[in-house]
C-alpha cells in the first residue's frame, strides 16, 4: 500500500527538520501525501500493520521526544492546501497555513479570524491544539469539521455553535481530521489589513519570533497570565544547554542551537514545580508531545 502513494515516503526521517523547535528524534514511516487517496493508503497500511498513526501540519507548537516516533507519520502541510469561500464562510483544508485563510479571506472582505493572525499553524494543526489569544478562539469560528476513514469516505461533525473544541470532538479510530467550515462576516478589507498590521506588531514586539521555539508553552490559568507567573518566579532568561526561557516573553522556550527535547522537559519541570510551590497552580503545557 506504501508503493501506491504518490507523495514522499521516507524512513527514519528526523523529525526535527519538520518542526520549528528544531527538536525531535526520527520517524519510523514518514509519508507527505499529495492527496486525499495517499492518506487513505497511509491509513490503511497502518491498519493493516497494527501501527499508530501521528498527524503533524507544520511542526508548530509541537514536542517531539528524543528517540522519536514509532509507526507513521503524517505531514498535512503543503496536502489540503485548499481553501474556498461560499457567502460568509470558508471551507479549508487541514493542509491551509491559517495565517494565509486569513488573508485570503480578507482579500474578499470576510473578516472574524483576524484575531488569530501570526499564530504558525495550519488549519488542522490550529484545530488541534484549540489556537486562540485573549480575542477569541479558533473554535469560535467552526461550523463543521471533516474526518477521512480508512475507507475513503468522509465523515462531518458539527458542533453547537461555538463550542468546537479538539479534546471534545473525538474522531473515529483510525480518522484523519481533513477540514472544516469556519463562519466569518462581511468586513471591509482595508480595515482587515490594518487590524493585522497592528497584532503583528505587537507580536513582533513581545515575542521571540526570530529564534526556533513551539509557541507558548503553557496554557493559560484561569484569571492569570502564565508567562507572568513564570518570570515572578524569576525563570525568565534560564538556560539548559541549548535551551532557554525566552528573555522576551516567558511562556516561550526557544532552542538556541543544539538543544534536545530532554532539556526542553527539564525547563517545563523545573517551571511545573516553581510556579507551584510559590503560588500553588498547576501549569498545564499548551504545546503538543509525542514520541519517546
Amino acid at each position: 500500500m506504501l508503493g501506491e502513494i504518490r507523495g514522499e515516503v521516507r524512513f527514519k526521517e528526523p523529525l526535527s527538520f519538520h518542526t520549528s523547535l528544531r527538536i525531535g528524534g526520527p520517524a519510523d514511516i514518514f509519508v507527505v501525501p499529495q492527496d486525499v487517496d495517499d492518506i487513505r493508503h497511509a491509513l490503511l497500511f497502518a491498519d493493516r500493520e497494527q501501527l499508530a498513526v501521528a498527524v503533524i501540519g507544520g511542526g508548530n507548537n509541537l514536542l517531539v521526544k528524543d528517540r522519536g516516533v514509532r509507526g507513521v507519520v503524517l505531514r498535512l502541510e503543503g496536502c489540503l492546501g485548499r481553501a474556498e469561500f461560499h457567502g460568509e464562510e470558508a471551507l479549508a483544508g487541514a493542509g491551509v497555513s491559517l495565517s494565509a485563510l486569513i488573508r485570503e479571506a480578507a482579500a474578499v472582505n470576510l473578516g472574524g479570524i483576524e484575531c488569530l493572525v501570526g499564530i504558525p499553524a495550519t488549519i488542522g494543526g490550529a484545530l488541534a491544539m484549540n489556537a486562540g489569544t485573549p480575542d477569541g478562539w479558533i473554535g469560535d469560528f467552526v461550523s463543521a469539521v471533516y474526518f477521512l476513514h480508512p475507507d475513503g469516505t468522509i465523515g462531518e461533525f458539527k458542533p453547537a455553535a461555538s463550542s468546537f473544541t479538539y479534546s471534545a470532538f473525538q474522531a473515529p479510530d483510525g480518522a484523519v481530521l481533513v477540514g472544516c467550515r469556519l463562519r466569518l462576516h462581511r468586513r471591509p478589507m482595508a480595515e482587515i489589513q490594518k487590524d493585522i498590521r497592528q497584532r503583528l506588531k505587537q507580536k513582533k514586539a513581545t515575542q521571540p519570533l526570530a529564534l526556533a521555539s513551539a509557541g507558548c508553552v503553557w496554557k493559560n490559568p484561569k484569571g492569570d497570565v502564565a508567562a507572568r507567573l513564570i518570570e515572578k518566579c524569576g525563570l525568565k532568561g534560564k538556560r539548559l544547554n541549548g535551551v532557554e526561557i525566552s528573555s522576551k516573553h516567558a511562556n516561550f522556550i526557544v532552542n538556541r542551537g543544539g538543544g534536545t527535547a530532554a532539556d526542553i522537559l527539564a525547563l517545563m519541570d523545573l517551571t511545573r514545580e516553581r510556579v507551584h510551590h510559590q503560588f500553588g497552580i498547576t501549569l498545564e503545557p499548551e504545546i503538543r508531545m509525542v514520541g519517546e
